[in-house]
């Protein structure tokens, strides 16, 4: 009977264990990152009441339970959202680790993390979170540009000025170190991103072919002019001359007007001027002819030169025009201008179009000085300060007046030319465009894939850059690389666990990324505190898990702005400690049920 009271003692003690167990699950059911823990327990050992083995029962009686551990629940937690970038949840399996200020490493799925004043990523605790530095940052100076435009850095609350500022480099990921060689994340308060100067432009957009004729001045060529007669005492002109078709003028006509320009050594000058007409009525060629003009305006005693143009209807070459911004390698915002003229004439298969393209870096603007002629000025000297940064000056209006008016300068970095053939149905067909030099670096020209088969496949239709055709309303569009220089603006995350640096240019790059550690056994952590975790002989090393080629991988996607709650189920953990309580009472009624048999027997003896 002794044996019911010590198997009702074993279950009281047991049980309180997991009414312990449960209440603690309760009490951190807000505590992020907490794993809930299930109490389990086994039987002490058994006596064997008899020992015939000829018995198919058993013949073992119990005497006890006991606690024999607690288990984790690894499930996922809920997921809550938060303002702070460094807020950060596991998506899956894994650790966060963490360094203490004894340089003791924990692992923890709390992933409320804040930068410290040093610019290190560290929990609530103070404890520094893990990882692998890009390597992709080194100290550097700042340009003028961000100093003028920014200003000296301080920081926050503090006069004293910050330490040398670091540059940061373009990366696409970082990859993971080993598990040994993860350190503390830094993060400097201050970081540069170097310009890229700009290497290839794309263009996209329509050159419209369609002809235009207008009136226009052709110069004729000086082989369709014939020799003069000067009459020196007169001071009169006689001069006769044909005009045929060449490249430059297409189809004159009977009445076209010829501006004959006369010019003396003295740079003086006279325009003449006179209708085409046909030779005879059975000669259609066009002649014109003036005689006995008068030039008494130049010195006929020097030599004259004689010149000639027709004022005709012609096709008058289209133009486009096409700007957009590149940056130079200093980080200067530069201009690629592209101007097309179409050459005339054209057949109708095929148009080629002429380019001028233009590296242009424009500067302050100067100051245009003029004055008033109708002032009487002060023959004295004066010494006046002009701001030229389109800065307004007031002036005294009794006193004499200067006004002020601007004008861009600007620099050809470098000049090309280049032509392009479009098909009739405006498809590109040929492309010669030339490679620039952008202050030393190359910059190519794309204005699209000219039309091409292989085999009777078009492997390229001619319509993904430029085309020219009547009918067709292309948007203008251009894709470009290179980037000015920029500064720090903020911190982020990707889905990656890469810390992000933000800059006011528009780049970002990784400057570290978040480690993930996992173990063979997570049940066999040993529990520092609510959501501190150390690494055992039962759990195992901390691993990072690998692809395929022994690269080390995360396993599990790291979520920004996400706290992962406790997982505690508040239903669940209720019920147990219904559970435990019921198995509690239960136990004490076998102590008092024994009790008052024993004191049955007493009684019995009486």
């Amino acid at each position: 009977m002794n044996t019911s009271f010590y198997n009702g003692i074993s279950g009281i003690k047991s049980h309180q264990f997991g009414l312990d167990v449960w209440a603690d699950n309760i009490s951190n059911i807000s505590t992020i990152g907490y794993k809930a823990a299930n109490p389990e327990f086994s039987t002490i050992f058994s006596t064997t009441l008899a020992n015939s083995y000829s018995d198919p029962t058993s013949n073992n009686q119990g005497l006890g339970s006991r606690a024999q551990a607690t288990t984790l629940n690894m499930s996922q937690g809920i997921f809550q959202n938060t303002d702070n970038v460094f807020d950060l949840s596991i998506g899956g399996e894994g650790w966060f680790g963490v360094q203490s200020l004894e340089n003791q490493t924990y692992y923890t799925r709390a992933g409320s993390f804040s930068m410290d004043t040093d610019g290190y990523l560290v929990d609530a605790y103070g404890n520094y979170l893990l990882g692998t530095l890009g390597g992709n940052v080194t100290p550097t100076s700042l340009s003028d540009r961000i100093l003028n435009e920014f200003g000296t850095y301080y920081k926050v609350g503090n006069t004293q000025e910050l330490g040398t500022p670091y540059s940061i480099s373009a990366l696409e990921d970082i990859t993971l170190s080993s598990v040994e060689s993860q350190s503390k994340i830094n993060l400097p308060d201050i970081l540069y991103f170097p310009p890229e100067a700009t290497t290839y432009v794309k263009y996209q957009a329509n050159l419209n072919p369609k002809i235009n004729i207008g009136s226009t001045k052709i110069d004729l060529d000086t082989l369709d002019i014939g020799t003069p007669a000067i009459d020196t005492v007169n001071e009169t002109l006689s001069i006769s001359g044909t005009v045929s078709n060449t490249t430059a003028l297409q189809n004159p006509q009977s009445g076209d007007v010829v501006i004959l320009t006369v010019t003396d050594e003295n740079g003086n000058s006279v325009d003449i001027t006179a209708e085409l007409t046909p030779l005879s009525s059975t000669d259609s060629t066009l002649v014109w002819s003036f005689s006995n003009s008068d030039i008494s305006d130049l010195d006929t005693s020097t030599s004259l030169t004689i010149t000639a143009q027709l004022q005709t209807e012609q096709e008058i070459p289209n133009v486009e025009h096409f700007t957009t911004e590149i940056i130079s390698p200093e980080g200067e915002k530069d201009f690629i201008d592209m101007t097309f003229t179409k050459r005339v004439p054209q057949s109708a298969l095929e148009t080629t179009w002429d380019a001028q393209i233009q590296i242009l870096s424009f500067y302050e603007d100067y100051v245009i000085q003029t004055y008033d002629p109708s002032v009487t000025y002060d023959p004295t000297l004066y010494n006046v300060n002009l701001e030229t940064n389109q800065v307004t000056k007031i002036y005294d209006p009794t006193l004499y007046k200067v006004d002020l008016g601007t004008n861009k300068v600007y620099e050809i970095i470098d000049s090309q030319i280049g032509d392009a053939t479009f098909a009739g149905a405006g498809e590109l067909i040929a492309s010669n465009m030339p490679t620039l030099s952008n202050g030393g670096t190359p910059l190519s020209i794309n204005i699209g894939t000219p039309y091409a088969e292989e085999n009777g496949v078009i492997i390229s239709n001619g319509y993904d850059g430029m085309v020219s055709h009547v009918d067709l309303d292309k948007a203008r569009y251009s894709e470009k690389d290179g980037y000015v220089e920029g500064l720090l603006k903020a911190y982020g995350m990707d889905g990656r666990g890469n810390v992000i640096a933000e800059f006011t240019n528009g780049r970002s790059a990784p400057i570290a990324k978040i480690a993930l550690y996992h173990f063979m056994n997570d049940q066999g952590l040993e529990k520092v505190s609510s959501t501190l975790f150390s690494a055992s002989a039962n759990s195992g090393d901390a691993i990072f898990y690998t692809d395929a080629n022994g690269n080390p991988i995360l396993g599990s996607a790291i979520y920004s702005n996400r706290l992962e709650g406790s997982n505690v189920s508040m239903a669940t953990a209720l019920t147990e400690l219904i559970v435990m309580q019921k198995a509690f009472d239960a136990s004490a009624k076998s102590i008092t049920t024994s009790d008052q048999m024993i004191q049955n027997a007493i009684n019995m003896k009486a």
